[in-house]
């Protein structure tokens, strides 16, 4: 079993694709899925922001003491301040492009932000590539930085979403949105050697998703 917790929407970045629009969501809620979780099940943690949720560190001691694998979806700001690394087996880290593209979309300096986590921390990582007008044609290139650093950390799979007009997204549709054929030409022309995932609706993912709307 997967289910993602969406914590909440506050971020300490303000990406325009960002298609958060949830409320803060109840602890005691969270702590009632992981309850009827089992060993083995995995519990991801989005937001927003997810290292900002005030209650994030004991709800991941609640999992491990169920053996539920934990994961994280952060931009990766904080990851240098926090004292509970121990209980977080896979980090989710996005990167959208070589460091010009995906600044362009994030913020500035944030490339070296991603880099820096992935070069210091000894953990499993996921990447999140949000595909857009901006760095569609720059995906091949993309391909060849996340198989760089695969040869120095265990990347477990590259997920692609097409950006979806959701939430703060939908004042940027035409700034971001890519059509479904162009999207499926860009999964035709991706080689890369990490497990890669083209995902053209996030709401249609084989995961319950928990969240307060």
């Amino acid at each position: 079993m997967i289910r993602v917790f969406i914590l909440g929407s506050k971020c300490n970045m303000h990406c325009k694709f960002c298609m958060s629009a949830e409320r803060d969501l109840d602890p005691n809620i969270i702590a009632d899925h992981l309850s009827k979780m089992s060993a083995g099940d995995l519990a991801v943690f989005a937001g927003g922001e997810p290292l900002i949720y005030p209650y994030l560190k004991h709800l991941l001691k609640i999992a491990k003491l169920r053996e539920i694998k934990t994961k994280i979806h952060t931009n990766g700001i904080l990851i240098d301040r926090i004292n509970f690394l121990d209980l977080i087996d896979v980090i989710n880290l996005p990167l959208d492009g070589p460091r010009d593209i995906h600044d362009s979309m994030r913020m500035r300096g944030h490339y070296d932000i991603v880099m820096n986590v992935l070069e210091k921390v000894e953990k499993p990582f996921t990447i999140t590539t949000v595909l857009t007008r901006k760095n569609i044609d720059y995906l091949a290139e993309l391909a060849e930085i996340i198989d760089k650093i695969s040869e120095k950390r265990e990347i477990l799979n590259w997920k692609i979403f097409r950006f979806k007009p959701k939430g703060r997204g939908t004042r940027y549709r035409e700034e971001f949105e890519v059509s479904r054929k162009e999207f499926l030409n860009a999964k035709e022309a991706v080689r890369s050697r990490v497990k890669t995932y083209f995902i053209d609706d996030p709401d249609r993912m084989n995961a319950e998703v928990i969240c307060r709307v």
